[in-house]
């Protein structure tokens, strides 16, 4: 649990338009170090003072103390990753959200806290929440709850689910969870990136994964989830049980409803998965006919997901293609390449140069490391910008649809700062294909449900040049890519997890017709609404000013009045 600061923070404050709104480090209504100090006995000596984690790199300012040009020089190396962040309290992915101390601005520069949490709860008890959202509540800080041990149940019994399960609790990291899984000789449904925590957002804003199209999403396996609610309420919600808010925290968005401590989801037996890689560009071939070999591509997906559940992970570029992951469950090599022999002979007739190979592996976590290592980072970097789009099966079905995707696609790449990368997905209610249905019913948003192809659009991030041109990027993706595919996809969403911080139209892209029920759900478990995320549900409440001070639409969600810290 965070104390965030640009986010958090105390009394209610009255602006010059009569709003209340919660308090920033530099207000007078601030807690003093004395009332932090109280906190941090309350909760045992767990509150942690954030000291920014590029301080190391910096020789003035107030964390001048930790200025270390060694340690500098090895974060700089890791800042783009995941490991050395979600080992740090107040650490935010991506890192360029905090641009007041980063490694890479001149070491004289001071660095300052900025967007940075000023304390964390080191949290490992349900009253230590409770002592955290007291607090909040009392003195009207802002709280942000970070993600970042597992227990294999042989037997999991419920009306709902019979069979082996896994208890994981908030802190855990996909590759923890997926080892201890294969230990015990199954899978767990978890992120393709090995440092996403399952139970947190991933699991709570859906989770989509390689190995989806057989047991579906990340949310459709959740059995049970512990929290403690904005009222202090230690519950564990189920179907059976506090069951709108199971329905809600399986994919209506984490850090919005409760604090969640563990969650319980199913297990999936392990054993052989197939794998293999296809590769091509348009040196010999020219642009349109590169392009005509992805159209081809997205064409056949449908028909290749339908093969035993079979997903696919490619990147796409302005002239390259790529293949970085197939998961084939059951298959060795020689199944795989038959799978894509019907593709390599569309790209005969175009007379497409390509490089293929096909492999297995003994269980999906060897696949894992094989196509998404090293472990613990993955390839990925955290610092990049981004945005999506669900685009549905009936669109690359149709041949007139399909091609106008494909110009999207071309349009979006066309400069080398943007590429795609893409997975396919098919978690349709009716699949042949998924043998798993959804443990109950739960708030992934429904555009899931008719998607073929979940598409990310990104751009790396660029320390070496100046902020305002990857403003001037991630401004693109906000105002050029994001629009030009919902035009093609009108009738889709957005995965809120891998989706574009600017999205207009939030509500209804990431959250579809579930929307107003998620609202009433908020409003039932978090009456004050405590819990705050951009675009999350309730978030329409309140409004940030430049200062970073959260403001109040309506002054009773601020007002903390009728609680007293004790």
């Amino acid at each position: 649990m965070l104390l965030h600061t640009l986010f958090t923070f105390t009394y209610p404050l009255l602006t010059a338009f009569g709003q209340r709104c919660k308090s920033i480090p530099s207000d007078p209504t601030w807690p003093s170090q004395e009332i932090w100090r109280k906190l941090n006995e309350t909760v045992g000596g767990s509150l942690i003072s954030t000291v920014p984690l590029a301080s190391v790199c910096h020789s003035n300012g107030s964390y001048a103390r930790f200025y270390d040009d060694s340690a500098c020089s090895t974060l700089k190396q890791q800042f783009d990753y995941s490991e050395v962040h979600f080992k740090t309290p107040a650490a935010i992915m991506p890192a360029w959200f905090q641009e007041t101390c980063n490694p890479f601005s001149p070491t004289s520069q001071p660095c300052e806290l900025g967007n940075y949490a000023s304390y964390s709860i080191n949290v490992s008890s349900p009253q230590q929440v409770i002592d955290g959202l007291n607090f909040s509540k009392a003195h009207n800080v802002r709280l942000v709850i970070k993600n970042t041990g597992h227990d294999i149940i042989d037997q999991y019994t419920g009306s709902y689910y019979k069979g082996p399960a896994i208890r994981l609790g908030a802190g855990v990291i996909g590759l923890e969870a997926q080892e201890a899984a294969n230990a015990a000789g199954y899978r767990v449904v978890g992120g393709n990136c090995p440092s996403v925590g399952i139970a947190g957002g991933y699991s709570q804003g859906g989770g989509h994964s390689s190995m989806s199209n057989l047991y579906g999403m990340a949310a459709d396996n959740i059995l049970e989830w512990e929290v403690v609610t904005a009222t202090g309420d230690h519950l564990v919600a189920t179907p059976e049980t506090n069951s709108e808010l199971y329905w809600a925290l399986s994919g209506g968005g984490g850090g919005t409803y409760a604090v969640v401590l563990s969650m319980t989801s199913r297990l999936h037996d392990d054993g052989l998965v197939g794998g293999g890689y296809i590769s091509f560009d348009d040196t010999t071939i020219g642009s349109d006919k590169f392009w005509e070999a992805v159209t081809q591509f997205n064409a056949r997906l449908p028909s290749i997901s339908d093969q035993g559940g079979v997903t696919i992970a490619y990147s796409l570029t302005n002239h390259a293609f790529a293949i970085y992951n197939l998961f084939a469950e059951g298959q060795g090599a020689d199944s795989v390449r038959r799978l894509l022999n019907p593709y390599l002979s569309d790209l005969d007739q175009l007379g497409v140069t390509y490089n293929v190979s096909t492999h297995e592996s003994p269980s999906f976590l060897e696949q894992l490391r094989r196509d998404y290592g090293p472990f613990p980072d993955g390839p990925f970097a955290t610092t990049a910008i981004l945005g999506g789009r669900l685009i549905p099966r009936e669109v690359v079905l149709d041949t007139k649809s399909n091609t106008a995707l494909t110009q999207v696609l071309r349009d979006i790449t066309q400069s080398s700062d943007y590429a795609m990368l893409m997975q396919s997905i098919d978690v349709r209610s009716n699949s042949s294909s998924l043998p798993m249905r959804p443990v109950a019913a739960n708030a992934v948003l429904p555009a899931w449900r008719s998607t073929i192809i979940q598409a990310i659009f990104t751009a790396p991030w660029n320390w070496t040049v100046p902020r305002s041109e990857m403003e001037k990027r991630e401004k693109y993706i906000s105002e050029h890519v994001t629009p030009t595919l919902q035009a093609v996809t009108p009738s889709s969403g957005s995965y809120m997890n891998e989706g574009n911080f600017r999205q207009p139209d939030w509500q209804n892209q990431f959250f579809g017709s579930n929307y107003d029920r998620l609202l009433a759900v908020k409003q039932k478990y978090d009456p004050d609404n405590l819990f705050y995320a951009p675009q999350a549900v309730g978030s329409e409440y309140w409004e940030e000013d430049k200062a970073g001070r959260l403001l109040s639409r309506y002054p009773s969600f601020a007002s903390s009045e009728s609680f007293k810290e004790e």
